[in-house]
């Protein structure tokens, strides 16, 4: 009996924690992404969805790793944050490149985890999963955003050297900054002794997990 209910536990842990952070990916795909998509915003390399939505991804993932303690939900988050987007393609018509970019950013993600196995997500182990999977991610959507068999090998290099090199590098910097000032904080909570028990419990709570799951679908069809 004790086993049966620490396994239903464990399940119960999985599945909502995937939706908690599966659907804040999914929030921040559909608000932040479509501010980055606005005509007025320059689309440079510093203010592009692959350097600025896709760290982000990558730190809800290991959260939801670190929560969870198996690389698999990071897989599950990326099936429900590509189906509330699938879900949005289909009803307005739009292309499913986006849901298959989230689908490979979990891949990724879940490969770079499952090779180095960071203890905290805020640690440099952390860090070089994220530079990993941003590695993995750009070179496979930089394959399949042009056509290899009829690409000149010029044109396949400097596909490779904007993305995978240069967006790369600033999303590792963006990362490495976000990381730090995170860092910074969390070490500012453990000297100040901040309690953060009950806002957890919120948090963590399953209604709250549901909801943001619910609110990303509902934003994802407001804000196609």
């Amino acid at each position: 009996m004790e086993e049966t209910n620490t396994n239903k536990a464990r399940i119960l842990n999985i599945v909502f924690s995937v939706l908690l952070f599966g659907g804040l990916w999914g929030i921040v795909e559909a608000t932040l992404g479509t501010l980055l998509h606005m005509p007025f915003v320059n689309r440079t390399m510093f203010l592009s969805s692959t350097t600025i939505l896709v760290p982000i991804a990558y730190f809800l993932m290991g959260a939801c790793y670190k929560k969870t303690g198996t690389f698999r939900t990071i897989f599950y988050m990326g099936l429900l944050a590509a189906s509330i987007k699938a879900i949005s393609c289909a009803i307005f018509k739009m292309s499913y490149n986006p849901v298959y970019y989230m689908l490979i950013e979990a891949l990724a993600m879940g490969t770079a985890i499952l090779v180095i196995r960071p203890k905290q997500v805020v640690s440099f182990a952390g860090l070089g999963a994220m530079i990993m999977a941003n590695f993995i991610y750009l070179g496979a959507t930089t394959f399949l955003r042009m056509n290899v068999l009829t690409s000149t090998n010029a044109q396949v290099l400097a596909n490779v050297e904007t993305y995978v090199f240069k967006f790369n590098c600033v999303a590792i910097l963006y990362t490495f900054a976000f990381g730090a000032v995170l860092f910074g904080l969390i070490k500012l909570a453990e000297a100040k002794q901040w309690d953060f028990s009950k806002v957890k419990k919120v948090i963590f709570h399953p209604a709250f997990a549901g909801s943001m799951a619910a609110i990303a679908l509902v934003v994802t069809l407001v804000l196609h």
